[in-house]
């Protein structure tokens, strides 16, 4: 296949570059200008404005995608507090981009506009795990404005015809995450502290009792492209585990290999007001239409997570 991504130098979309080239693919990608690709020998780049119609409707006419991987835009539900027009600009004004160069451009490419499971926002916990028929309650900036993007390409596959594909991704994790999220953060304390000789860590985070459904990246990445290839343009695809684990269950998991002692303290000026306690999917259609089931366990994603983060740390010491 012949595959265009945007958001190509963000956590999801270099191991979705990974995959995608593992199965012979070519791979196109729209970055903002002055961005490097980490693999540039082997996707070829096109300096370019997610948010600028023209300039993508031109690009999807020059490429001839056979299909797209639209993963452009903020990913931070934290951050989308401190700045909700800039996450709004960026994910829903790229998005609509990228709807609106399809429909004028008459791509037939199939199009994964790769949304969150934050669409839900607030779900009673009676009525989980989360579904394609949920409805949206997004509680965040973030979440609302994936929601945007959720509605609108579903009208733009019914009015124009555009072959959209929503995919509604749970929390991903993995090597390569940076350290605006809680994994992340904590495995790069643990592995510096261990660069250091320290003789034990502490590590502070906010709510440990938040429960959340942690899919590998690489089994989000891996069912991106199923989705692409074979997946239903009317449907709506939830990539998850189907169950949810709590943030105090993943973290002392992370600290079963480490080489220090770690202790791990709930730290309430980091916690958000009003955060959904639980949140979980139904992955069925995605197992039962296409056959993807996860295949890497919650123990080797931690192992992996750690040992990238070791990594970074042995370079940044002098």
């Amino acid at each position: 296949m012949r595959a265009l991504i945007t958001g190509a130098t963000g956590f999801a979309g270099g191991h979705l570059i990974d995959h995608c080239l593992a199965n012979g693919d070519e791979l196109h990608a729209l970055v903002f200008p002055g961005t490097a690709l980490a693999r540039p020998d082997e996707v070829r780049a096109h300096p370019g404005d997610v948010t600028d119609r023209d300039a993508v409707a031109a690009l999807l006419a020059r490429v001839g995608p056979d299909v797209i991987y639209h993963l452009a835009g903020y990913s931070s539900v934290g951050r989308s507090f401190a700045d909700p027009i800039g996450t709004w600009d960026l994910n829903m004004n790229g998005s609509l981009a990228m709807l609106d160069a399809l429909r004028v451009s008459e791509s037939p490419a199939r199009t994964l506009m790769i949304t969150s499971s934050e669409v839900y926002g607030r779900v009673p916990l009676d009525e989980l795990p989360a579904r394609e028929s949920t409805p949206f309650r997004p509680a965040s900036p973030y979440g609302a404005s994936k929601a945007a993007v959720d509605i609108a390409a579903e009208q733009y596959r019914d009015n124009y015809g555009v072959r959209a594909i929503r995919v509604r991704a749970f929390n991903h994790i993995g090597p390569g995450q940076d350290d605006r999220f809680v994994l992340p953060t904590v495995a790069g304390q643990i592995a510096r502290a261990e660069a250091e000789g320290a003789e034990a860590v502490e590590v502070r985070v906010g709510n440990v009792d938040t429960r959340r459904d942690f899919t590998d990246v690489r089994d989000v990445a891996r069912a991106y492209r199923l989705i692409a290839s074979d997946g239903d343009p009317a449907r709506a695809y939830l990539p998850c585990s189907g169950r949810s684990v709590a943030v105090r269950e993943l973290l002392e998991g992370l600290a079963t290999h480490a080489e220090i002692p770690v202790s791990i303290s709930s730290d309430a000026t980091l916690r958000r007001d009003g955060e959904q306690p639980d949140l979980f999917g139904d992955p069925g259609p995605l197992r039962d239409d296409l056959g993807w089931i996860p295949r890497y366990p919650l123990e080797q994603t931690l192992e992996d997570t750690l040992a990238d983060s070791r990594r970074h740390a042995t370079k940044e010491r002098p």
